[in-house]
């Protein structure tokens, strides 16, 4: 494929001529795990795709460039081609490439760590493609759903986002392997780790979901995780993510790979904490928040089982806050019950804050819940600043919280 694409090739091409063949040779080099030659190929069609002007300006053409993009993650480059995709396809009533554009702006989204937004996208693609009768088109934005929502630990959205996929997704199309993918995130989430690391690894394995690169390469941390509970080296996929990730210039592509191989090291050694500590300098912290949080959950959880609670709580602590803040309740309840193996007294989180605090707690609680400042508190309540600061310490250990932002999500 790649050698007949580059043959296509002639000098002073039209620009989305030369689009579409180098498109086709980076893909086809990068499906063998070629990604010397496909990464350039594919990074040169990022570049085509952004200065398309006048007839070669089409959906179509665009699209390839979000599809490149994300190959060789370059994050926001693919959003914005998959968004002016989107937008073309609207201004010109091409209704048919719309939500392929829309899956792309989702996939984008969620590597960019907009889960919310990127399940917005989804869910209009998903109207926008039964509208339009593409059937496999709405399974797929059904699975991105349904992924979208088992990482977020959300089991009832997540199985029932699978259930409207139905019987029609066959082996190796894009809705099977999303919807597996969600499957097995919601094994790992339930603690059913051979069940996960089961699924996760046909998923990965040659010759099934073939050409879903993407799905593949995005499971594979959640298959290593899996695997690496029971002792398992799933080493093949790993290779191919690592092959990947390095091709790639993504902090959080390899932020991914080290977390797996200190994942894979052994427990408490030198090993697996330089890996942590690697992913947790490589994620970004404008982008990254959702997986830095579970890194710093299993960097935690690694180093109370090395029998190193008081480091271990930090990560916790900053891994529930997050957690806290993104939504993400069942994450939340994990690192809350890692800080309680830790040995730190964390407020259950099935418990409202009204019956962990004493009355005069949960006024102090509500008040700073509402912006006021400790000073305003004060003279609200006829109390010193020193009283009321002494008061909200007490308030965050109580709660498990450890700072304003955290408590006022609590309330809210």
């Amino acid at each position: 494929m790649t050698r007949r694409a580059w043959a296509l090739r002639r000098p002073g091409d039209p620009p989305d001529v030369e689009l579409l063949t180098t498109f086709a040779a980076g893909v086809g080099a990068t499906l063998r795990g070629d990604h010397e030659q496909g990464g350039p190929a594919l990074r040169r069609v990022v570049v085509l795709g952004g200065r398309l002007t006048g007839p070669a300006l089409t959906p179509a053409a665009l699209v390839c460039g979000a599809v490149a993009g994300l190959l060789v993650a370059v994050d926001g480059a693919a959003h914005r081609l998959a968004d002016r995709a989107a937008e073309l396809a609207r201004t010109r009533g091409e209704l048919s490439v719309l939500p392929r554009a829309l899956e792309l702006r989702a996939v984008a989204e969620y590597w960019l760590g907009r889960h919310a937004t990127a399940a917005e996208t989804a869910r209009e693609g998903l109207r926008i493609a039964r509208a339009a009768g593409q059937r496999t088109c709405a399974r797929v934005h059904l699975g991105i759903l349904a992924v979208l929502a088992a990482v977020r630990a959300d089991r009832a959205t997540s199985l029932a986002r699978i259930a409207e996929i139905g019987d029609g997704a066959t082996p190796g199309s894009r809705p099977y392997a999303y919807a597996q993918w969600a499957l097995g995130v919601l094994d790992l989430v339930d603690g059913r780790h051979a069940d996960a690391a089961a699924r996760l690894a046909s998923l990965a394995r040659t010759g099934t979901a073939r050409g879903q690169v993407l799905v593949q390469v995005m499971a594979t941390p959640y298959l290593v995780e899996a695997a690496a509970h029971d002792g398992g080296r799933p080493t093949a996929a790993l290779a191919v993510f690592d092959r990947w990730a390095s091709s790639t210039s993504s902090p959080s592509r390899r932020a991914l790979s080290a977390r797996c191989h200190a994942l894979l090291a052994p427990r408490g050694s030198a090993e697996a904490e330089r890996e942590f500590r690697t992913a947790l300098r490589l994620h970004p912290t404008d982008t990254d928040r959702f997986e830095r949080a579970r890194t710093e959950l299993l960097f935690g959880r690694e180093l109370r089982r090395a029998r190193r609670p008081r480091d271990a709580r930090a990560y916790l602590h900053r891994a529930r806050e997050t957690f806290t803040l993104l939504g993400a309740t069942v994450w939340a309840e994990q690192a809350g019950a890692e800080l309680r193996a830790a040995g730190e007294s964390v407020g259950s989180p099935h418990r409202p804050p009204a019956q962990l605090l004493t009355g005069q707690q949960l006024h102090i609680a509500r008040l700073v819940a509402e912006g006021a400042t400790n000073r305003e508190i004060a003279c609200r309540m006829s109390l010193s600043t020193r009283t009321i600061d002494h008061h909200l310490r007490n308030i965050f250990h109580r709660l498990g919280v450890r700072s304003r932002t955290e408590l006022a999500r609590l309330f809210a």
